[in-house]
């Protein structure tokens, strides 16, 4: 048995340490606490992007992402999130902790064209989301079929305005970036000409070689298998300046369409009420990450270009194209709200 003077120690000592006992899930909250208020991230980030893998903004996504990771010695995860044109993963991200680690890389058009084609979206476009910056960009290429007796833009114009309502052309479907580029081009132009949706690029892309339309805007990338096959025509590049891949092809502004300037941008949003040390945290790494050489290079090979900019200069280009989308889906008359 022990001694009553073994007892009396060991009572002594618990009494001793009890207090600090009864401290300790306190300490180690308050531990978990400091460590994550250091520097961020403290743990991985996930971004949403709100389509399948495979397209254009998840390959450009896992590039910078790749990259992303190495700086912070942290995973930047890719969670895509694909569904009713963006606007699942986009709500996904609207609804996550405004704490950074659930950041939102997305679309130009979720952010600037839905608000006009949809009047009931289960989140708001200014309001749910903080401007980060648009990491990359990519034009798109107006083409036709090579029978269409037209050789550049101007040709095209002429034709359309000879055969008003009689020259046709397609789109991945109704109120997509495709459709809506054709859709300023006519407000531009004062072409006349018929829409005929399709459910995706490539069904469009084949019937346009196959005759059934005369053109189409296609996303640069994609169109450049058909048109070095020879199997559509190049006329004239969407943006202001021309693209890297087809630099012999004037843009559309060149063709006489002055100030015509259009493009597909990926851009990198978090939650609103993120702490701002999180967005410029994030801005600034994005920008290191995008001034890199091979992610430059990688990017030109995938068809965009890597862009970088403030989250001022971000929320200002929404505003802008916001602004010139509505105009063009107001005149043209569409909405996708059911």
């Amino acid at each position: 048995m022990r001694s009553q003077t073994a007892v009396r120690r060991a009572r002594h000592w618990r009494a001793r340490i009890a207090p600090w006992l009864a401290l300790l899930p306190a300490i180690i909250a308050g531990a978990a606490c400091a460590a994550e208020a250091g520097p961020f991230p403290q743990r991985p980030v996930r971004w949403i992007v709100p389509f399948v893998p495979g397209g254009s903004i998840d390959l450009v996504g896992r590039v910078v992402s790749q990259k992303l990771s190495e700086l912070w010695a942290q995973q930047v995860v890719l969670d895509n999130r694909g569904g009713a044109g963006g606007r699942l993963g986009v709500q996904a991200a609207a609804l996550a902790a405004p704490d950074g680690y659930t950041q939102l890389l997305t679309l130009s058009t979720t952010l600037t064209v839905d608000r006009s084609l949809f009047h009931n979206l289960p989140y708001d476009p200014d309001k749910s989301f903080a401007p980060v910056s648009i990491i990359a960009s990519t034009s798109q290429l107006l083409v036709s079929n090579p029978a269409l007796p037209v050789r550049n833009v101007r040709e095209l114009i002429a034709l359309c305005k000879a055969r008003p309502g009689q020259v046709n052309y397609g789109s991945s479907g109704a109120g997509g970036s495709l459709h809506l580029a054709m859709e300023l081009f006519k407000s531009m132009t004062g072409i006349d000409i018929v829409h005929v949706p399709y459910k995706g690029g490539p069904p469009a892309a084949a019937d346009l070689i196959a005759g059934q339309i005369a053109m189409l805007f296609f996303n640069t990338p994609a169109a450049m298998p058909y048109v070095k096959s020879g199997r559509v025509r190049a006329l004239g590049v969407s943006t202001a300046r021309r693209s890297a891949l087809l630099p012999d092809v004037p843009t559309i502004a060149e063709g006489g369409v002055k100030g015509f300037d259009t493009d597909v941008w990926f851009g990198v949003a978090v939650p609103a009420g993120a702490p701002p040390e999180v967005i410029a945290r994030t801005q600034r790494d994005l920008a290191t990450v995008l001034a890199m050489p091979e992610v430059r290079a990688r990017l030109r090979e995938l068809g965009a270009e890597a862009v970088g900019t403030t989250p001022a200069e971000f929320a200002q280009r929404v505003k802008k194209e916001s602004a010139m989308w509505a105009k063009v889906i107001q005149t043209a008359n569409i909405s996708l709200d059911h």
